[in-house]
């Protein structure tokens, strides 16, 4: 797994196509063709890796992937597929919070595989993660709650006390600055990890909440990387707002809708998995969604904690007369781990199809030294929040777009 903690590094060709007859299932596998190789798994039997990837990249009964995951890797300890098995663990454990099982997953992993090449990596990544719980979630009830002046920023408690944080489909772990950590009376543990942003790497510490609420939905054990607060954003908030939370608890929510009318409803009931209109999926360490652009599919992050959208190089490469309108020039990002320059384009005017509405980006810089695999970009707020409501459904694993009325 941890080719890169938090930035994944072997992005997946999302493809919604219909598959042919007697497919491979390898090389659906290999070429990450999922929504294939699902469909021709209900033809096949046996297949424990396959189908354990299949049910972790569409987030569908976590207990059966973990199972199957298990099982490849108990058939054969010493293969290569039980490798892959392990990574295919490491994946679901972040992102759902269990860290406890992930670390010692890793460390199974490496005694299996000892001298494996990028293993002295995984270890310095995985260090701030030692000694952290499994996540529980305790409760679930549907409940509306308020947001500011168009933000994502929504109200919970740590521990009993009051905070307003945001809520960041980018980012895996959950964050707060240090000040806050204290604030709040957590115990920030000294071990520290490191960690890829979308600007660079950055050192962390942890600490734990033995309970976080919001709204009808209450955890135990829920995990924060603790970041020094001269970084940003902690360093443009106010205490009482130095937090983030990730993926780990968005999850837990099951939905999640944003409305511009100020609401922010989470915990309804969600609605069954249907392949013909499920966008998302976890793709390795990103949330990522399938879009369209000139007829064609193409496929980006979703980043909810991302005020602009990021385009990247990759938009050159499967869309190259898109850019002949550009004006080339050079743009700075900024995020967790600082700022950073990039060569750039400028487009006039580029329309997206994404989850049911169509997205216009003015003036819309390319940065054409960045990139994530086969991404075109990093959508962020300025997409989400052109309809008049967006809503994540983790287990249809649907972002929709309300259009605007």
């Amino acid at each position: 797994m941890f080719r890169c903690i938090l930035c994944g590094l072997f992005a997946a060709s999302f493809l919604f196509a219909q598959s042919s007859p007697a497919p491979d299932l390898k090389i659906l596998y290999d070429s990450g063709k999922w929504a294939e190789l699902r469909e021709a798994l209900q033809e096949a039997k046996g297949q424990d890796l396959y189908r354990g990837a299949v049910a972790v990249t569409f987030h569908q009964d976590l207990r059966q992937a973990e199972s199957h995951l298990r099982a490849v890797i108990k058939a054969a300890p010493k293969s290569e597929e039980a490798y892959e098995a392990y990574e295919w663990l490491s994946h679901l454990y972040l992102y759902s919070g269990q860290y406890n099982r992930l670390v010692s997953t890793m460390e199974a992993r490496w005694s299996a595989f000892p001298g494996r090449p990028g293993q002295d990596q995984e270890k310095a990544e995985i260090a701030g993660f030692r000694g952290l719980p499994d996540q529980v979630t305790v409760s679930v009830r549907p409940t509306t709650l308020r947001h500011e002046d168009h933000s994502i920023f929504i109200p919970l408690s740590v521990n009993g006390k009051a905070a307003t944080f945001f809520f960041d489909t980018g980012a895996w772990p959950n964050v707060m600055g240090e000040s806050e950590a204290k604030r709040l009376g957590l115990r920030i543990a000294e071990a520290s990890g490191s960690m890829g942003t979308m600007t660079n790497r950055t050192s962390f510490r942890t600490a734990v909440a033995d309970e976080l609420v919001v709204g009808g939905v209450r955890l135990k054990n829920v995990s924060f990387t603790v970041l020094p607060d001269d970084s940003e954003p902690w360093s443009l908030l106010p205490l009482g707002r130095r937090g983030l939370i990730g993926i780990p608890v968005i999850l837990a929510f099951r939905t999640l809708r944003w409305a511009q009318d100020g609401t922010v409803r989470i915990g309804e009931k969600p609605a069954p998995f249907d392949m013909h209109n499920a966008n998302l999926i976890f793709d390795n360490d990103h949330l990522a969604i399938s879009v369209r652009l000139e007829g064609r599919s193409a496929f980006g992050a979703v980043d909810t904690g991302a005020e602009g959208t990021d385009l990247f190089r990759e938009l050159a490469v499967q869309f190259p007369s898109i850019l002949e309108s550009g004006k080339k020039g050079t743009t700075q990002v900024r995020g967790i781990g600082g700022a950073e320059l990039y060569e750039s384009v400028t487009l006039p005017e580029i329309t997206f199809e994404i989850g049911g509405i169509h997205a216009i980006l003015r003036s819309q810089d390319v940065l054409m030294n960045r990139g994530i695999r086969s991404y075109v970009g990093n959508f962020g707020l300025d997409v989400f929040q052109q309809g008049r409501a967006f809503k994540f459904d983790f287990t249809a694993m649907r972002l929709e777009l309300e259009a605007a009325r």
